[in-house]
Formats: structure tokens, sequence, C-alpha cells
């Protein structure tokens, strides 16, 4: 018989209710377990009916080796703390490894919450599969009483036997490694045993292929770019450029991997032919890194047949800004028909201060050089940045409306500035105390990308956090170009009814009396199960 093994992917909130693609991360931790014979099992919570009601009844067929779940910051830990305590109740020997996004931040911390017996800090491709090996053969408390876990790197755990000097310190190079001098060390004791950074996953072709056949795919509806809806995978992980608010810098050490051409077109082509897919969303930090590579990219795309449509979540606009017509006319051959480029603000001091690396220039260069193109691009911004005024703030919504009177297929979306754990604009507003850090896994919970400005103590004072709410909320429903579709009824209602009003908002730039934030809140309130 073979041994079973649970990944859990948690819902994320209100982004569930508008569309929801493949758990990337998920499958791919799956992918090494799943060919080497493991039965793997892949919970998402965001798809699956009345998931804790599944999971007891999966426990009750036979204990998995062990259990792995990954979380980002915010309400997916909801559904984290959830599955440890069904799993801890029905037997608290089933070893539960906690990775992702969240416990690398913040490893010592998570480790804490009494029910995770391990955090995986970096990539967890490989690191997982050594995790199940060992609990194959041994049982949590042999495990956890050894060493037997510290030849794998990138592992904390908290050891149940310490020695003489009340100490376990393995495979560190550098004392803060062990958070020796972390104030998070107080949560765990000196039984904290971390063996060490795990280096990056630099060939990314070498990874096994992705199990698909893992997932209930009919119940996946990512973007529909007019050929179906949208597979979604990763093409590189990572980026390297530096800006102050986003954690790719502490994630991924500001290093671009990417898939080589000729496995991407292989992927394709087994998504086309295996499971009749021939939309594709492609879920990267940055997608195309320099015009080399773009050439490259889109020369292979364009010669799939049949055609396909794709779309990138991570382009910059300084490399488009660079792109000469040819180059434009085989981007829209290759089968792009939407783009997503980071703007992140109207205000040249606020690009200059997050280090985007970037300018209103090639910005509005970037934007009317894909203008004459038929297809949405979707720009993203930033409101309610540390030290952002409320002109500058109305600079970037007035930057929109200039993009758009170039661009009429532009589709915004705003969000609101989210502390990220360790990076630079995060350390700036701790040290300056406008944001006093969580000290427990459950208090993170509430720091999510919609509202937490609401429930914790910042810069921003009440009237400027309304506005951005709406704004943000706004945003949603201003374009008749969307590609995100709304699926539920919740999401459905809410367009028809928002639409003329959110397009007036922004043309008038008066975001006051945010009579639709509080009606989607009612709305929730009334019907909870509406967004899911």
């Amino acid at each position: 018989m073979k041994k079973k093994v649970l990944l859990i992917q948690p819902r994320h909130g209100i982004w569930d209710g508008i569309f929801i693609r493949f758990p990337e991360s998920i499958l791919t931790i799956a992918a090494l377990p799943h060919k080497m014979g493991y039965d793997v099992k892949i919970l998402d919570c965001r798809v699956t009916n009345d998931w804790e009601k599944v999971l007891k009844n999966y426990l009750k067929d036979g204990n998995p080796i062990c259990v792995g779940i990954t979380a980002l910051t915010g309400p997916a830990i909801k559904d984290l703390l959830t599955s440890i305590k069904i799993i801890k109740q029905f037997d608290k020997n089933i070893p539960i490894v906690f990775g992702g996004v969240h416990a690398t931040l913040l490893p010592e911390q998570s480790l804490a919450h009494d029910g995770i017996d391990l955090v995986v800090k970096g990539e967890a491709d490989y690191t997982f599969f050594e995790i199940v090996k060992i609990f194959e053969k041994n049982t949590l408390d042999e495990v956890l009483k050894s060493d037997k876990l510290n030849n794998i790197k990138g592992i904390y755990y908290n050891r149940r036997t310490s020695n003489s000097n009340g100490a376990v310190l393995h495979n560190s190079e550098k004392e803060e490694d062990l958070g020796i001098k972390n104030p998070h060390n107080k949560y765990n004791g000196n039984n904290l045993v971390f063996t060490g950074n795990s280096p990056l996953i630099m060939d990314l072709d070498a990874l096994p292929d992705t199990p698909y056949e893992l997932l209930d795919l009919p119940k996946y509806n990512a973007v529909d770019l007019g050929n179906g809806v949208s597979a979604s995978f990763q093409t590189s992980r990572g980026c390297p450029f530096a800006c102050k608010f986003c954690g790719n810098e502490v994630l991924q050490e500001r290093k671009m991997r990417t898939i080589s051409v000729s496995k991407l077109v292989a992927k394709i082509k087994m998504l086309q032919n295996k499971y009749g897919y021939n939309s594709f969303l492609f879920v990267d930090d940055l997608t195309i890194a320099g015009r080399k590579h773009f050439i490259e990219f889109c020369t292979a795309l364009s010669k799939i047949r049949p055609k396909i449509a794709w779309e990138s979540t991570g382009i910059r606009a300084n490399l488009i800004s660079k792109l000469n017509k040819d180059d434009i006319k085989l981007l829209w051959e290759s089968g792009c028909k939407a783009l997503d480029v980071g703007i992140e603000s109207g205000s040249e001091r606020m690009l200059k201060h997050i280090q985007k690396a970037d300018t209103k220039e090639n910005m509005l260069v970037a934007n009317k050089i894909i203008a004459d193109l038929p297809f949405t691009t979707k720009y993203t911004f930033i409101v309610g940045y540390p030290t952002e005024t409320d002109e500058e703030r109305n600079e970037t919504v007035e930057f929109y409306l200039q993009l758009k009177k170039d661009n009429p297929n532009i589709f915004p979306m705003f969000f609101v500035y989210l502390p990220i754990v360790g990076t630079a604009l995060y350390n700036e507003i701790v040290t300056k105390k406008q944001f006093r850090q969580p000290q427990t896994l459950e208090d993170w919970i509430n720091i999510d990308s919609t509202s937490w400005f609401y429930k914790h103590d910042n810069w921003m004072p009440n009237s400027r956090r309304r506005e951005i709410s709406q704004i943000m909320i706004s945003s949603l429903f201003c374009s008749d170009k969307a590609k995100i579709k709304f699926t539920t009824l919740l999401g459905k209602t809410a367009f028809a009814l928002y639409h003329p009003i959110a397009k007036a908002r922004f043309k008038y730039k008066f975001f006051k009396l945010p009579i639709e934030s509080y009606a989607i809140s009612g709305l929730q309130a009334i019907f909870p199960n509406l967004d899911r």
C-alpha cells in the first residue's frame, strides 16, 4: 500500500470569490513525492465544499506520513489553524510541516504555535520530499528527539531534548541564523534548531513534471482570454529589482531563474494535448527579464499550434518601452492577450522612495507602444504608502486617467500598501513605530491585502483609510475591458450595480462617501457564502 501524504491549500479571502487559479506552490511541492510513488492528496480549501468534513473523512481512512500546509500572510492563516486543530485532535502524532511565504518570513514565530512541528524556510520542492522520507521510517517523537533532520537545509524545529548547555545549535554558519539575537527566539526557548539556509533552486528545468492529475481541474476558473479558462503556472522565479515594498528580495534574494524555452513549450503542449487548455496565465514575479529573452520567449510561443492565448502577471514598463514595431508584432503573434504591468505610483517622489527603478516617462512610452494592440493591459497601482500625502495619492489616480486617455483598453487595479516582513519599507515603519508587528501567528490573520489598515494602528487617518478603501473597490468595477471574470453571484451582482458608479468616481476623482464599500460588506455579512 502506498504511503499517504497530505498537502493543504487554505483559502485566501475575497479573491477566491473572483477567480481561482491552480495552487502553483502546492503543486510543485507535490511533484516529487508523487513521482516517487507516494499517495499524494491535495486538499484545496478554495474549491472544496465543506473542506473540514473532507479532511476529517480523509484522516479516518488512514494517517498520512505527514501533512504539509502553505499559507500567505492574512486570512489564509485561519484555515491553516483550523486544519492543524482538526489533524491534531484526530492524532497528535501526525507531523505537520508549515511552509510558504509567511513561514519563510517568520519561521521562529510560526514554529511557536502549538501544533506546528516543522517550519520550512525557503523553496520546499526538494526539502519537503526529504522530510517525507524521514517520517516514512520514523515517528514524530523519534524525529524530534534526534538529529535525523539536521542534514536537510531550511528546517526549523523544537528539539524535545536539550544538551547540558540548554541549547541545540546545528549546522549554523552564524549565530543570527539560529535566532540567538532574534527576539522571536523567546517563543521557542533554548531547544530551537535551525539546520541552515537552503540554497535557491537554480535549475528549474530539473524539477519534476507538475502533477495536474492531482487537481479537480474544472473547479479552477482563472482568467478567460477568449480561448476558455486559463491554466496557470510559473515560467520563472524571483526578480532582480529591489522595490522596497516587495518581498522578493527577502524570499528570492533578487535572483531571477527561468525555465528554458524548450521546457516552456513542452509544458504548454502537454496542457493542450492532455487537458485541452489553450489559454495560459503566467504567474511570475517577472516573466521576461530583457529583450534577448523576450525575442526567444515570444518566437517560441508564436510557433505553437494550435495558437495559444496567454497573459503574464509580471511585466515591467521599462522593458516594453524598449520594444520596436517588430517586437510588438511578435508579442501579438505569440498569442499575448493581456499584460499585467506594475505602475505602483503616479508620484515621482514615491517612485524614487520605493526604489521602483522606473519613471513615469517610461510608463507613458510603454503605454503608447501597446495602445495599438487589441488586448487589455492591467495596470497595478499601490496607494497608502508610508509618507505618501493625499496629493501624491491623487497624482496616482490622475496618472491612471492619463494612461487611460492614451490607451482605452487598460484595466486598473488599485491596492493598499501591505507591510511585508523583512522588506526595507517594512523595517522603516517598524523602526519609526508606525506599525507594530503582530506577536503571534493568529494575529497575522487580519494583515490582509484589502482591509488591514482598518484593524491596525498606522500612519493613515480614518478619512484617508476610507477613501483608499473606496479607490480599491472602485478600481475592480470601473473598466469595461476587465479580463477578470466575476463568476460568483456576489461578483456578478456587484459589477452590475457598481460599474457606472465606479466609472464616475474615477472620472471625477471623488472617493468620499464610500457607500459601495459599506454595501459590499453588508452583502457579505448577510450572505457569507456568496464570495465562495
